[in-house]
């Protein structure tokens, strides 16, 4: 081998070594661009399980942290021209503050990232804005979200913590920040579409519901109307049958004064066999009974012919609380052998309401209220007024609702009874009539302890518009 050639093999192993050397760079680059990736990867996966805008900004600020570690961030959106407002903020302060754009940031906004040694040495005014003034190093970058430029900011209390570099790799990183509120934006869409598929398949049952509650309305008062004729004949008829037994008594003791001894011997005789004297106590204590069960029957009848015709759905100025009375007598023949009330009213003043709406209220919640007492119950209904506004509580003494359901208590078709023993409606219209009054229905339950329900309503001068 000459020494010619000799020179050319050392030359050839010099490339060769330089290759694997820049293979080896190229693949630790690799092998960091791939650790990246599935960071920003895993990052942008947290971001679209996140519920709230607020959770995805603090997903996307982690996964930020990760890739260029800071002390505080900033997502800035524009807002008027030459303006940026702070649409959230890894701190939590400054949100929705508004920076003028000054020629750092715009050179920012229409250029490339940036990385600064000491933000200090250029005393930007948005640093006090931002409640920033103790930080050093800034990491600045733009990046594009519903056709507009927006603006990321990453400050480090440390000097030099961003280099050249970084800028550089900042790029990748607005990259995530972009494909993660796009594909975000695009899940709210979705579940902004489900959210109207479930209120418009809500609002169909609800009105369901309420032609059944009409109809059986109208069959409830037909079949008080039927009732009341009977029971009409069968007080009258009782009140003279009562008078001619009491009558025919009279004859009786009137017979004994005029009767001969014989005479009277026999029909004396006669009441003693036929126990007539027993029997006049008898019929005093039959005809009170009866007379009571005409009473209590016929009062039945008023309470619910007054409930099924209040079919009235305009707004009226009356009493919001006149309807737990009438609710009361509907449900007297469940509440008697269940539980006691337990009534705590003050003096309300009138308001603007639908009555029979909210007698719908008063009867979901009595009748859930009874189902949930086992025995010796009591449910306590209080009424009074509280900062301008009527409040509505009852309160039972039953089994309770447990804390995790208590969430989806008031969600459509959602119920906590045995199957067939409820809709899951109930709650769900009653919290829409209660909306619709501008008030609000809230629940609190202790298992085995009871429940309180809850309702505000305001004092309505007028109808809401």
């Amino acid at each position: 081998m000459t020494i010619n050639d000799h020179q050319q093999l050392i030359e050839h192993n010099e490339r060769l070594i330089e290759k694997v050397a820049r293979l080896e760079r190229e693949v630790d680059s690799l092998r960091t661009q791939h650790a990246e990736s599935q960071v920003l990867l895993e990052g942008m996966s947290a971001s679209l399980q996140a519920s709230t805008i607020e959770e995805i900004y603090q997903s996307i600020f982690a996964t930020l942290n990760i890739q260029a570690s800071f002390d505080a961030a900033f997502l800035l959106t524009p807002d008027v021209p030459g303006t940026l407002i702070v649409a959230a903020a890894s701190t939590h302060q400054s949100v929705h503050q508004k920076l003028s754009v000054d020629p750092l940031l715009k050179s920012v906004l229409t250029g490339s990232a940036k990385a600064i040694i000491d933000i200090q040495l250029l005393k930007p005014t948005w640093l006090n804005t931002l409640d920033a003034t103790g930080y050093h190093s800034a990491l600045l970058a733009s990046f594009s979200y519903k056709s507009s430029v927006c603006l990321l900011i990453m400050l480090s209390e440390s000097k030099g913590a961003y280099l050249r570099q970084d800028a550089r790799a900042i790029n990748r990183i607005t990259g995530l920040v972009e494909q993660t509120l796009a594909q975000v934006e695009n899940r709210f869409i979705e579940l902004e579409a489900q959210q109207l598929r479930i209120e418009s398949e809500r609002v169909q049952n609800n009105l369901v519901q309420q032609e059944k509650m009409a109809s059986l309305g109208q069959l409830s008062a037909g079949i008080a109307h039927e009732i009341n004729n009977p029971i009409s004949f069968i007080g009258s008829n009782l009140q003279l049958m009562q008078q001619q037994v009491a009558d025919m008594f009279k004859v009786q003791e009137s017979l004994k004064e005029h009767l001969d001894p014989k005479a009277l011997s026999v029909l004396n005789n006669l009441t003693e066999q036929y126990q007539c004297d027993f029997l006049q106590d008898e019929f005093s204590e039959l005809f009170a009974d009866c007379n009571l069960g005409v009473e209590r029957v016929s009062h039945i009848v008023k309470s619910l012919k007054a409930y099924c015709q209040n079919n009235d759905s305009n707004w009226h100025l009356s009493d919001v609380c006149e309807g737990i009375g009438l609710t009361l007598k509907i449900l007297e023949n469940q509440i008697k052998n269940t539980c006691r009330i337990v009534e705590e009213h003050t003096e309300t003043p009138q308001s603007y309401c639908i009555n029979n709406e909210l007698n719908q209220v008063y009867l979901n919640l009595l009748v859930n209220a009874v189902q949930s007492i086992t025995e010796n119950g009591e449910i306590l209904i209080r009424s009074y007024c509280q900062e301008q506004k009527i409040v509505i509580e009852i309160h039972d003494n039953g089994i309770g609702i447990a804390h995790s359901q208590l969430d989806r208590i008031f969600d459509p078709f959602y119920t906590t009874k045995d199957v067939g023993k409820g809709t899951g409606l109930g709650l769900s219209i009653s919290q829409a009539i209660v909306k619709k009054h501008l008030g609000e229905i809230t629940v609190s339950s202790t298992v085995n302890q009871g429940t309180l329900f809850k309702i505000v309503l305001p004092i309505l001068a007028s109808p809401p518009p």
